[in-house]
């Protein structure tokens, strides 16, 4: 089994779990099942992203797959509220299971999708892969939060719209009546791009500035160590 070492598992189990993340999520949580991925975000009340991913599971679970560096913020953020749909919170520690080329619908970056053991715990660990697919969500645009810049961006800013992670036609959620009006007001002056680094990787949180558009932030890369060059998302005007 392959694992995904950036990403980590954040549990709710209940008999009202997708009632009480309708409120939470950018995405319907109705629709969410347990072979499909669901892109989804999660907002402040200023509309900021605080995590950001995927979502899967039924009626009584749902397992939120966010970048490890946000797991446990989550789960501290939504365990108050949770409390009163008696819903339970947790982050898991297992390695999060992905496929190359899965036998079912369930891929969330190009040809990687979640093993079939995501829903079973398991300790084993298999060859890590999240440099191709930090490479791949690259490619894709999916802009994965990590901790140094959860909280500073509008979803659309990160193009969260843009993969199908945002029902605008949903009830109310947390930050929603932020992030509606910068929706349907254009209000949104910045967006997400690709850039190329070399010589050292920049991190998540850096300035990167290009001569064309100015000076803007990091938000993911991924890279080829012998060509110490590669990749990466940032934030920029638009």
């Amino acid at each position: 089994m392959d694992t995904w070492s950036d990403a980590q598992l954040v549990s709710l189990e209940g008999p009202t779990v997708k009632a009480f993340l309708q409120g939470y999520l950018t995405c319907n949580s109705d629709r969410i099942e347990k072979n499909t991925p669901t892109p989804m975000t999660l907002c402040n009340l200023k509309g900021r992203v605080v995590a950001n991913g995927w979502a899967l599971g039924d009626d009584a679970q749902v397992l939120l797959v966010v970048h490890r560096t946000v797991a446990d913020a989550l789960v501290a953020f939504l365990k108050p509220y949770a409390m009163f749909s008696k819903c339970k919170v947790h982050a898991l520690p297992q390695a999060v299971p992905v496929v190359l080329n899965p036998q079912s619908d369930n891929t969330f970056a190009g040809d990687w999708g979640f093993g079939a053991e995501l829903f079973i715990p398991d300790d084993a660990r298999g060859d890590d892969r999240s440099t191709a697919i930090a490479q791949r969500l690259i490619e894709d645009r999916f802009a994965l939060v990590s901790e140094p810049v959860a909280g500073k961006f509008l979803p659309q800013v990160l193009g969260m719209h843009d993969v199908g992670a945002i029902d605008f036609d949903k009830g109310c959620y947390l930050g929603q009546e932020i992030v509606a009006r910068a929706q349907f007001r254009g209000a949104v002056k910045r967006g997400i791009d690709q850039f190329a680094w070399q010589g050292e990787c920049p991190a998540a949180g850096d300035s990167w500035e290009d001569p064309e558009f100015g000076k803007g932030t990091v938000i993911s890369t991924a890279g080829v160590e012998v060509s110490e060059s590669g990749q990466g998302l940032w934030v920029r005007g638009i």
